[in-house]
């Protein structure tokens, strides 16, 4: 007789808490740097005005957010996902069940999310670029973990070669004559443009121009797709070698992470964030753009930083699992949060909400990021006490397995 298992996801008591932590602590990262251009009303623009860092306060939010919290944050959630993508394999696998078969359906579930989002809602969508650079993924599930580290630094070397070159090239055409207007012609014209369509009360003028932006923002992305693969096989390569289901083994490898990548990478996120400042107080964008560019590298640096720091300390103080649970909850319904913040804040600063994008500062923005980080992260705990996933996470997985998940969570009968 033959016995086939049914594919299902997940259990709660499969999960490893410390993902779920680290998802969460990310959650707040991409809102403080994605608050920026909720603000600004545009997505295509990276940095904010020069009147808008007059006060003090806010140049120093501007250094702080650039050096610590922009481009380290996006690759943890990259990390993670290519991470979850090899422990899902593996579970499905001990199953008996087709895991790519599954895998493929639930890429093309968070596809059809990130279009949804970045067409209707915001245009800094991630989940659309997930969701392809996932299907390439699939392509290195078989590999063994030193194959898939050979292809890590193979893919390093080429995106490093590629960003100094992007960034030279641009340093050397804002230091041409003529260049500071050519680029402000071409870079703020559009930016403009959009400004003005999302400060109009009407949604549908706004949704007119976000199909156009969408479109720019894809071409857009291909100057971080190297990155995001690159994360992604990072995570492949600790979920193959089993890394966060034994932190305790790893618990000095993931000590000298954290020695080497974040002082090496807040050196050189502070070099970053600096040239960017001074670049916008010179009204040169090219020179800034030309930053961001080396922002792309220096960020992975940090954040693998970021992630060894956490795992360290997950791994030596039980205090921090306790304090970071309520961390977690935000974690387990991440594409929940994350679609919720996009929500939020186009409704807080676009014309068709309250319209506060010219009333908000650099430093103020901060503090709406960690507010509202924080009452989702409440939300979240009351929502799971009751229910086995966030609301949005229900709909993924339903849609992946082709049936309706049960939502309500099932408590634990007491054993006498």
């Amino acid at each position: 007789m033959t016995y086939t298992t049914q594919p299902a996801p997940v259990g709660e008591g499969e999960r490893i808490h410390a993902l779920d932590a680290l998802r969460g602590i990310a959650l707040l990262g991409i809102l403080m740097v994605n608050m920026g251009s909720f603000k600004g009303l545009s997505t295509l623009d990276q940095f904010p005005r020069p009147e808008s860092l007059v006060q003090p306060a806010d140049q120093t939010a501007f250094l702080l957010i650039q050096t610590l919290f922009t481009g380290k944050f996006y690759p943890i959630f990259a990390f993670l996902f290519g991470l979850g993508f090899a422990l899902q394999i593996e579970r499905l696998q001990a199953r008996g069940v087709n895991a790519t078969g599954i895998m493929l359906r639930r890429l093309l579930v968070l596809l059809g999310f990130g279009l949804l989002h970045g067409l209707f809602i915001w245009t800094g969508d991630v989940l659309f670029l997930y969701a392809l650079c996932g299907m390439v993924l699939l392509l290195f599930a078989r590999l063994s973990p030193r194959a898939v580290l050979y292809w890590v630094l193979g893919l390093w070397g080429v995106q490093l070669l590629c960003c100094l070159s992007c960034s030279g090239v641009t340093f050397w055409w804002a230091a041409t004559e003529d260049a500071q207007a050519a680029g402000g012609d071409f870079f703020t014209t559009y930016i403009e443009q959009g400004r003005q369509a999302y400060a109009q009360s009407s949604y549908w003028v706004a949704q007119q121009f976000r199909f156009v932006e969408w479109l720019v923002m894809q071409v857009n992305a291909i100057f971080i797709l190297p990155d995001v693969l690159l994360m992604f096989l990072i995570g492949l390569y600790f979920g193959k070698s089993g890394v966060f289901g034994q932190l305790d083994a790893y618990r000095r490898t993931m000590g000298w992470l954290a020695v080497a990548g974040i002082p090496i990478g807040i050196a050189l996120n502070a070099l970053y964030a600096t040239g960017v400042q001074n670049a916008l107080r010179n009204e040169n964008e090219l020179q800034a753009y030309g930053w961001l560019t080396l922002g792309i590298l220096f960020g992975p640096v940090l954040a693998l930083g970021y992630v060894g720091a956490f795992c360290w300390l997950w791994s030596t103080a039980e205090g921090v699992q306790r304090l970071l649970a309520p961390v977690a909850a935000a974690g387990r319904m991440a594409l929940t949060n994350y679609l919720t913040q996009s929500v939020v804040c186009t409704l807080l600063f676009y014309g068709y909400g309250l319209g506060l994008h010219a009333k908000v500062g650099v430093a103020q923005g901060a503090g709406i990021a960690l507010a509202l980080w924080g009452v989702q992260v409440v939300v979240s705990m009351l929502w799971l006490a009751q229910h086995a996933y966030g609301p949005m996470e229900w709909l993924w997985r339903s849609l992946t397995y082709g049936r309706r998940m049960p939502l309500q969570r099932v408590k634990q009968a007491e054993t006498p």
